[in-house]
């Protein structure tokens, strides 16, 4: 029974390239560890490297800021820097946040193909997290078609309420959103005119990481 059991879990790894198996046999690792570990590796990188501008940004904007990946879906919290101030917001690092309530979901989605955020959104449980938060397909496509337009993207009190976030991404060599961080703070703080003027130094801070990541582009 024992073996039947291990055939059968190397079977189903075998399928999803996470083991492969040699001409005479026997299993080694696949290409999609390689892979996997890459995306890890690559995590570990703009972990390190953004830390001190998210520092940095923390302490001109007075507000936490946080640096996050997209993962089949949800928008996972890579690292945090939290501010003493009264514009204070916490998320557990490791935690997992909705892409369609989120300002750096909507970042995420603002970089896909209009098909591959359209069927990702449609395949996500929308739960109404707050009275603002979006569950229509169509205007959370034109949300991403405005991040796109603006560089940044925002989240008007849509996950929770009483909270307001700008997010914009840091993009790979190939052009594709690889993470993204935002800026979060109590909405009465979070005025417009001060989403603008922290939008504009997030925007700054992102042109930054990209040197110092020798990435030489903007998106």
């Amino acid at each position: 029974m024992y073996k039947r059991q291990v055939f059968g879990l190397l079977t189903t790894m075998r399928a999803y390239d996470v083991v492969a198996q040699t001409p005479d046999g026997r299993y080694a690792l696949g290409l999609r560890l390689f892979e996997y570990g890459r995306q890890v590796e690559r995590s570990w990188d703009i972990s390190l490297v953004a830390r001190p501008y998210m520092e940095h940004l923390c302490q001109q904007t007075g507000a936490s800021v946080m640096l996050s990946v997209c993962e089949s879906g949800s928008v996972i919290t890579l690292d945090q820097v939290e501010t003493r101030g009264s514009l204070r917001v916490v998320s557990d690092t490791g935690s997992r946040l909705p892409i369609y309530c989120t300002s750096q979901g909507k970042v995420f989605l603002s970089h896909m193909s209009r098909t591959g955020a359209e069927a990702l959104l449609r395949s996500q449980k929308m739960t109404q997290f707050t009275p603002h938060t979006i569950t229509d397909i169509p205007a959370l496509l034109r949300e991403a078609d405005q991040c796109r337009a603006n560089g940044y993207a925002i989240d008007d009190e849509e996950n929770e309420m009483g909270v307001r976030c700008v997010a914009v991404a840091i993009p790979g060599p190939d052009g594709r959103a690889e993470s993204a961080f935002s800026i979060s703070g109590l909405a009465p703080y979070m005025t417009p005119e001060r989403i603008r003027r922290v939008a504009a130094l997030a925007l700054d801070t992102r042109t930054d990481i990209l040197a110092d990541l020798g990435v030489g582009r903007k998106g």
